[in-house]
């Protein structure tokens, strides 16, 4: 499970809004609910050209973002919640105008999977609890020891913040001796990158 701290960076062209509208701030891609680790972009327009922007979350100061010749910035925010979820307004304010400002609000929600019972057979079927899963509609699970990998459909995820509870068999009755590690995420193909995820460790021993 990735947590970091909120991150804004890079500046792209916009098209340019119109001189008698007002700033606006909003979220791309637009959803009910965000993962933390997740990236979202933060699009502003109709703040001064050519100055730049505070960017605030709730109250508290993140950095600045350069507007372009039209008055547009786009800057790349990378969610954190440690625990449960909350809803966080962000703000962007105009450093020559101070009177123009736009605000989103974005609900992020933490990453986690429980899983029970934590000791028993390698076959034992397992209670998995997920949350905080909204980069896809199902959730995997990956199975790597060494240089094997096993991809395995855990269930559809439900709710605007990607939940599901279900039982599954995670490791084969049979499984070999050692430390298997088991990744949570939205994809069908294992990569150890994936910004939302998180990983359980399993051993084997001798029976």
């Amino acid at each position: 499970m990735t947590r970091s701290l909120a991150v804004l960076a890079g500046v792209v062209a916009l098209a340019a809004p119109s001189a008698a509208s007002a700033a606006s701030l909003t979220v791309s891609p637009q959803k009910r609910c965000y993962s933390a680790g997740e990236s979202v972009n933060l699009l502003g327009a109709g703040f001064t050209p050519s100055a730049s922007a505070n960017i605030t979350r709730d109250d508290t100061l993140l950095g600045a973002l350069d507007t372009d010749a039209s008055g547009a910035f786009n800057g790349v925010l990378t969610l954190a919640q440690n625990s449960g979820r909350r809803t966080k307004t962000y703000m962007a304010t105009d450093t020559v105008a101070s009177s123009l400002t736009a605000s989103a609000q974005i609900t992020v929600s933490s990453v986690g999977v429980s899983l029970k019972p934590a000791n028993g057979s390698p076959g034992r079927r397992m209670t998995i609890r997920a949350h905080g899963f909204t980069t896809g509609r199902t959730l995997w699970a990956h199975v790597v020891r060494g240089k094997s990998k096993r991809n395995l459909k855990v269930g559809a995820l439900a709710g605007a913040c990607g939940n599901l509870e279900t039982r599954r068999r995670l490791l084969p009755r049979n499984a070999a001796l050692g430390v298997h590690t088991i990744q949570f995420d939205t994809f069908r193909a294992y990569s150890a990158k994936r910004p939302v995820r998180d990983r359980y460790t399993i051993t084997v021993t001798g029976r």
